[in-house]
């Protein structure tokens, strides 16, 4: 029979609050299933890269003033989109729909913001030069308009593909998209350089290149090519990386110094440019996010405002990572090698890239994957970043919440390599493996709940003629019941580890099963395999079982909207 200490023991680990750790869940540093207002006069806007922020003054009904600050995306993508440090003047009020951080009260990614005249513009809204909001028709005609201008030359007089001009990655869903490898396998060696890595170690908060792949499309910002029957010249709009492809056949001398953007050579194969790349310092292929939201690094499964997500493959595995966490941290040793295919389409328009990634020492398998940018008319910017260490050291509130950095790390690396294995894999990357799997439980759970309810309606004298002790033999059947929901729980558990171990449902239907099965068989023993006459006590213990038990399916049916 199933042993009390054992219940106890499963019960603790699922209920303890970890609340130093609470803020490491599925988005980061916010919890994007949630939604806070907040108001105030503004104090200070800083539109800067990577991220934007916007400082105010809150003050509530007994004139107490909180400073609160709230997080945008980057400052060039606003400043393309029409947004400017006017909107946000000196003194002027503001509301701020957004995802509370998990630590920080006075902490905010805005999603939605209502300006002091009234106009209120979701995070992805355009302005026009007055100021008012650009509306649908106004978008088409721009959208038609530029149509009509992006006729180009589309081959050279070389014969290659025309691939010169200005691109980036347009977020509305025809256009294109760009991705970063969710899910890497390391060697040893890899997994030896990325051991204790922080967030602050993220080249991104330092205004430095993080690598060629995931720069390339990253917030949407407007990349240059330059191209001669020589070179092919990139220059990135993330971080002004800038890169040489040399079609000439030259080789890497050899006091050539290791760098982000490496040494390229490339050729034209038919109507595909291949280009292979090497000669990299060491440096980041995913880098640390920790608890902190990394602006698009990290996209949501299937669609997303770009389009389709790309598919990576990892060897002959795939690398999609499930939803529940920041992508596991992987660094580039000098041995890099990456080969990038570049394609035009038929209208010149959608210049695609597949690309794949070897490096023997870090990597246990070469990385694969393909994104897009789309020819624009927009200008190219020089990127003008503002480090941002400063803005994530904790605040004094994260101090005191925030003590045991090392059992914070532990956890979470436990809670993604559950996410990563290969169990849950298949039920967070695969069409079949979660309907399968959550069938398997709601019938566990129908044959534990069913069973246990029909003993103990029995013993509060419902079906009186039915002796209580011929019902004792169903506790068996029940008992299999909970064997299918326990391994299918787990299953479900791994697909979104790092999710479902901060919500608080979730916790509390584990407690409610385990008391009920605890209680259950207790009334059992007590009861339905000694006598067929039922005590008071033992009815108000079958009344407690019952409620109990409806309590655990409505807390499991909680899951999906109380974290």
């Amino acid at each position: 029979m199933w042993n009390l200490r054992f219940i106890i023991v499963i019960t603790l680990l699922f209920i303890t609050p970890f609340s130093a750790l609470a803020h490491h869940g599925s988005s980061g540093q916010f919890d994007t299933s949630k939604t806070v207002e907040m108001s105030g006069k503004v104090t200070r806007i800083k539109l800067v890269n990577p991220h934007s922020y916007v400082y105010f003054d809150s003050t509530d009904e007994d004139g107490v003033v909180t400073n609160k600050r709230c997080e945008l995306q980057s400052g060039s993508l606003l400043k393309r989109h029409g947004w400017n440090a006017e909107m946000f003047a000196i003194g002027s009020q503001i509301t701020i729909l957004g995802s509370p951080d998990r630590t920080d009260p006075t902490t905010c990614y805005m999603s939605q913001v209502t300006f002091e005249n009234g106009i209120t513009a979701s995070r992805n809204s355009y302005f026009n030069d007055d100021g008012s909001l650009t509306d649908e028709e106004s978008i088409e005609a721009q959208e038609e308009e530029q149509e009509t201008k992006l006729a180009r030359v589309l081959i050279r007089e070389d014969g290659t593909p025309n691939i010169e001009g200005n691109w980036s990655w347009v977020r509305e869903e025809r256009r294109g998209g760009g991705g970063a490898p969710p899910s890497i396998e390391l060697t040893p060696a890899g997994e030896a350089a990325v051991k204790g890595a922080a967030s602050e170690e993220n080249p991104r908060y330092q205004c430095k290149a993080t690598n060629i792949i995931m720069d390339w499309w990253f917030d949407g910002l407007v990349n240059v090519i330059t191209q001669t029957d020589s070179t092919i010249e990139l220059k990135y709009g993330f971080m002004n990386i800038e890169r040489t492809i040399y079609l000439d056949g030259r080789e890497m001398s050899a006091d050539y110094k290791p760098s982000r953007a490496g040494f390229s050579t490339g050729q034209w194969q038919g109507d595909t440019l291949v280009v292979t790349t090497t000669g990299f310092d060491e440096g980041w292929i995913m880098a640390p996010m920790g608890s902190e939201r990394m602006g698009s690094d990290r996209m949501p499964e299937g669609k997303h405002e770009g389009g389709d997500r790309p598919e990576f493959k990892d060897g002959e595995k795939s690398s999609k990572r499930p939803p529940g966490g920041p992508p596991s941290p992987a660094k580039n040793s000098t041995q890099l090698t990456v080969t990038e295919y570049f394609t035009l389409d038929d209208e010149g328009k959608v210049l695609n890239r597949k690309y794949t990634l070897t490096d023997p020492l870090y990597l246990e398998a070469p990385i694969s994957g393909s994104d897009k940018v789309t020819f624009t008319l927009d200008d190219y910017e020089d990127y003008a970043c503002d480090d941002l260490t400063t803005e994530r050291e904790p605040t004094i509130f994260q101090d005191k919440v925030d003590t045991d950095s090392t059992k914070q790390s532990g956890l979470m690396n436990t809670l993604y390599s559950l996410e990563d294995s290969t169990v849950g894999t298949v039920i967070s990357s695969t069409e079949w493996g979660y309907p399968i799997v959550l069938s398997l439980h709601a019938i566990g759970m129908a044959i534990l709940v069913g069973v246990s309810l029909m003993l103990t309606i029995r013993v509060l004298g419902f079906a009186s003629s039915i002796p209580v002790t011929t019902m004792a033999p169903y506790w068996r059947v029940a008992q299999g019941g909970f064997v299918v929901n326990l391994f299918s729980g787990i299953a479900l558990f791994c697909g979104s580890a790092s999710e479902m171990y901060f919500n608080w449902a979730f916790r509390i239907k584990i407690v409610l099963v385990f008391v009920g099965l605890f209680l259950t068989w207790w009334l059992v023993k007590i009861c339905i395999k000694r006598s067929d006459q039922v005590s008071k006590v033992q009815a108000r213990l079958a009344a407690v079982t019952t409620l109990i038990w409806v309590l655990a399916i409505i807390a499991g049916r909680l899951i999906g909207y109380w974290s």
